[in-house]
């Protein structure tokens, strides 16, 4: 698997491929990959609602606290502006975190910005859906 992913042009496609890699990459934990696809000054709000920057979202898979059994996300509204993207989608997740069991299925925003040849990953939100949440809005 490859972590370059050229975007020589701001195409759906590349977005979407960026995505992907991602996710796959979140899921079988190669952590060097995520490490590459996140931009320098990554922000991050887990399913806890926890902010985390770049290094807190990659050490809790380095040190073992956070594995996934299920990471996917589908499907991807995407919006394209310029060298940036918004991606919002359905996204399940399961799996381990510092011993406790989880499997939740919740809302995912991702913003990609181009970053010279290849598409980077800026920020992830992940929040519950409004039937977990019990409300409408």
């Amino acid at each position: 698997m490859t972590s370059v992913l050229p975007a020589s042009s701001t195409t759906e496609a590349d977005v979407r491929a960026m995505l992907r890699l991602w996710t796959t990459a979140e899921y079988r934990g190669l952590v060097d990959v995520v490490e590459e696809l996140l931009t320098d000054d990554f922000l991050g709000v887990d399913r806890a609602g926890h902010v985390l920057d770049k290094q807190a979202w990659l050490a809790r898979r380095r040190d073992g606290r956070l594995f996934h059994t299920t990471f996917t996300v589908d499907p991807v509204d995407l919006r394209l502006h310029g060298d940036s993207a918004v991606a919002v989608g359905d996204h399940e997740c399961a799996g381990h975190d510092q011993g406790e069991i989880f499997g939740r299925q919740c809302r995912i925003t991702a913003v990609g910005v181009r970053d010279g040849r290849l598409w980077k990953l800026a920020s992830v939100h992940i929040s519950e859906t409004p039937e977990q949440a019990g409300s409408s809005g």
